[in-house]
């Protein structure tokens, strides 16, 4: 059966920069799969190059065997979003804004179903939707930005660095907002510097080193692996 994802023989060049070099992998439907590793080693690349915001050099990526949009509205519209670092919330727009901004593809009732389906989710956003997306704290900005990427109604969701500068309590909250992502029936492709955590919701994973895909595994398998636990996981 063929991958929803496929990703093979990629490399991307910033100038005379390579951050990506021949880099393969696959996320078939229904799995959280994960990309891990140190900074600076082409995670976000990765992600902003399947959602179009950076151009490959060499190597190509399917969407439900078929080659990938060339630009990133046609690649939201075929059914990818992309959560990116950092949040990026409109902060000088309501969360209601926010999230009609992720809604863009839609109109009328089905627009407002995918609202209240969010607010549904994230209660939260519901009592402040008429405060500015910059005045929530960063967990609060976190779920907006998840929302936000759910309005668009995504076969696979991108998401990097979902626990990046979160404290503990929040950071479980975020992966048990991914795992009810999942169940939904949502594929997810997670960039994570967090290894523990992301690989204790993956189906598979895949390290990433230097722009080159080292080692992959099931979540468990990495999990227990010596190597990983030396390198990304304390000890």
């Amino acid at each position: 059966m063929e991958p929803l994802l496929k990703i093979t023989d990629l490399s991307v060049s910033y100038g005379h920069v390579e951050a990506l070099r021949g880099v393969s992998a696959q996320v078939r439907e229904g799995q959280i799969v994960s990309i891990i590793g140190a900074n600076g080693a082409g995670k976000t690349t990765l992600l902003r190059t399947v959602s179009g915001l950076v151009n490959a050099r060499a190597g190509s990526i399917t969407f439900q065997g078929r080659p990938l949009p060339k630009k990133p509205d046609k690649i939201v519209g075929a059914g990818i979003v992309h959560v990116p670092e950092g949040r990026k919330c409109f902060s000088g727009l309501t969360i209601r804004d926010n999230l009609l901004v992720g809604g863009y593809l839609f109109r009328g009732k089905k627009l407002e179903e995918d609202l209240a389906e969010q607010y549904q989710r994230f209660p939260i956003l519901e009592q402040r939707k008429d405060q500015f997306a910059g005045t929530l704290s960063g967990g609060e900005q976190q779920m907006l930005a998840v929302a936000r990427g759910l309005m668009s109604r995504p076969k696979i969701l991108l998401l990097d660095e979902p626990s990046m500068g979160l404290a503990p309590i929040i950071v479980n909250q975020i992966y048990d907002l991914i795992r009810e992502i999942h169940d939904s029936g949502i594929t997810v492709l997670l960039v994570e510097q967090n290894a523990a955590m992301a690989l204790g919701v993956s189906d598979y994973a895949y390290v990433l080193e230097n722009g080159r895909i080292s080692l992959s595994g099931s979540g468990e398998e990495l999990l227990g692996s010596d190597e990983i636990r030396k390198a990304y996981l304390g000890g």
